[in-house]
């Protein structure tokens, strides 16, 4: 297939040359009366938000435009089909887990993975099996799963349905997936990869080869991530086998909106044949440039940062995460998230305890990879040697027992307690920082004192603790009480 083609856009522009008059939704009339964010965006916006106009096409049940842009990028994106997604990579998912899991039925899932696999859980009933990862104490951050840990589980858990996995984890980790596809499926165990940071692998040789090409069942891809599209888009990538078509399909449509904004399928098209057509050419330079401001960042004195060749042999990282530890600055990763913005007017994606991650992306540059090496200079000569270099406590993923599933704790009961009181109870809810999104507890795990003292530890030192109960200082529990 022509990898150029652009079919949803073509259409988009061919039906604005129409100049037709709109009786259907939706209500703004293709931008008729200027308002703000018309003012804000332009009014070409509004012309391409259309919903499902003759000569388009349905998303329901694709026969034209749609299909043909949605077989684009299955053959782009190296699997048998593609769904686009205009609810993120938390929609794909959940419709994942919908697809294979059923009420009661085991999933083997490594402990540092989304939240979105939480809500997954709750709405499916299925049962996790929580794995623990491998830990980078450098760092103090979560890595991949090795093959060896995967096949403890398995043979520990024969009845499990699925397998999960998170590739890259958000710091770029990357197992050796081939290895542990072709394992799983040995065992009849379908396997689901959360590739929301992955979105441009397999598009570079520079790069690591994505889940779908490797023969993972079901993929998600948030392509909005580092694939140049707007934000929410992504796509769900199947491959035909333990899971059928008409399955996946089914569960699309269930979770998936009944109007599909044309904006963000537009964006996804376009994304995809940059990503296609120039994706090689443009990962090339950005992974060389990364390579070259890891090297130089880490001479800075007070700072470290991630090598590609650290830790787990059979684990890989994707050269366009930047791990920064700053500790020895006398700060933590929080600290240095604040002064990155408002010095230096530079947004990090996330911090941890002891880390930054710097996230690039196809609309990176030479110059804007750069930029991290003058701003984290300056910070080196403003802070190192003038405070202690912060003690962290050692990462560790301990994963609690599991007293109720998820669906379980959370249509139970629930009373609110006072956060220090809570060990020895029931988790009710999920508490976790967001980014990254990853649960320090999860609902119907037994709460540990070790739980209580990170909670603590990243409410005094973040603001970017989620959580459902209203007060700051409790936790939702199920209530014991009654039985």
């Amino acid at each position: 297939m022509d990898q150029n083609a652009t079919p949803i856009i073509d259409a988009l522009r061919e039906f604005d040359q129409k100049n037709i008059t709109s009786y259907d939704v939706p209500g703004h009339k293709r931008g008729i009366r200027e308002d703000d964010f018309q003012k804000l965006v332009g009014k070409e916006v509004y012309l391409m938000d259309v919903n499902s106009p003759v000569g388009m096409d349905t998303f329901a049940h694709p026969k034209g435009v749609i299909k043909h842009s949605l077989e684009l990028a299955a053959e782009a994106y190296k699997a048998d089909n593609a769904f686009y997604l205009v609810n993120g990579s938390s929609s794909g998912v959940q419709i994942m887990i919908m697809t294979v899991c059923y009420d009661g039925e085991k999933i083997l899932i490594p402990r540092n993975a989304h939240k979105s696999v939480t809500n997954s859980l709750i709405l499916s009933g299925a049962v996790p099996v929580f794995m623990e990862p491998e830990i980078n104490q450098n760092f103090a951050i979560a890595s991949g799963m090795t093959l060896k840990t995967i096949q403890k589980y398995v043979e520990a858990n024969p009845d499990a349905k699925a397998l999960f996995l998170v590739y890259p984890t958000y710091y770029g980790a990357c197992a050796d997936l081939e290895q542990i596809i072709e394992y799983a499926h040995s065992k009849d165990i379908v396997v689901m990869v959360d590739q929301a940071h992955g979105a441009h692998f397999s598009f570079s040789s520079a790069l690591p080869k994505s889940a779908a090409e490797l023969g993972a069942d079901l993929v998600v891809a948030s392509t909005h991530k580092t694939g140049g599209s707007l934000t929410q888009s992504a796509m769900l990538l199947h491959n035909e086998g333990l899971v059928k078509y008409h399955s996946i399909k089914k569960r699309v449509l269930m979770f998936h909106t009944t109007s599909p904004s044309y904006l963000l399928m537009a964006s996804l098209e376009s994304s995809r044949k940059l990503l296609a057509t120039q994706g090689e050419e443009i990962f090339h330079e950005l992974v060389h440039e990364c390579r070259k401001v890891k090297k130089e960042i880490s001479k800075i004195p007070g700072l470290s940062v991630l090598d590609e060749n650290e830790g787990v042999t059979t684990m890989t990282y994707d050269p366009t995460k930047i791990v920064i530890n700053v500790t020895k600055l006398g700060l933590d990763g929080f600290d240095v998230y604040d002064i990155m913005f408002e010095k230096y007017g530079i947004q990090m994606e996330l911090a941890e305890p002891t880390i930054v991650l710097a996230v690039i992306g196809i609309g990176d540059t030479k110059e804007t990879i750069w930029r991290l090496v003058d701003a984290f200079r300056d910070l080196s000569d403003t802070y190192y040697g003038k405070y202690e270099m912060l003690d962290i406590p050692e990462e560790i993923v301990y994963v609690p027992p599991q007293i109720l599933s998820p669906r379980q704790a959370f249509y139970a009961d629930k009373v609110s307690v006072k956060i220090g009181e809570a060990v020895g109870r029931v988790a009710a809810e999920a508490v976790m920082i967001y980014p990254p999104g990853i649960p320090i507890c999860i609902p119907g795990e037994l709460i540990t004192a070790e739980t209580i003292e990170e909670i603590l530890y990243c409410q005094e030192n973040s603001d970017c603790v989620q959580k459902d109960s209203k007060e700051k200082d409790h936790i939702l529990v199920v209530d014991d009480s009654t039985e």
